[in-house]
């Protein structure tokens, strides 16, 4: 029978292998209005690492209308 701990411990390796593999970047962008979206889609086309981070739930920042 397997132990609980070896399983635990084995669920934690594998989700901070992901994580550390996801914080491998190159560039970091702070706000994901346009200019931030832009930026990120041209650097990622460059071959870099992009992440985008926000902090509303939503991207686009100014760039959505309410009716």
């Amino acid at each position: 029978m397997v132990d609980e701990t070896i399983i635990t411990n084995a669920i934690i390796d594998r989700y901070f292998e992901k994580l550390r593999s996801a914080t491998d970047l190159d560039v970091a962008i702070i706000g994901g209005g346009p200019s931030g979206l832009v930026a990120g889609y041209y650097i990622s086309k460059a071959g870099k690492r992009v992440a985008l981070l926000e902090k509303k739930l939503s991207i686009g920042s100014g760039i959505w209308v309410r009716i």
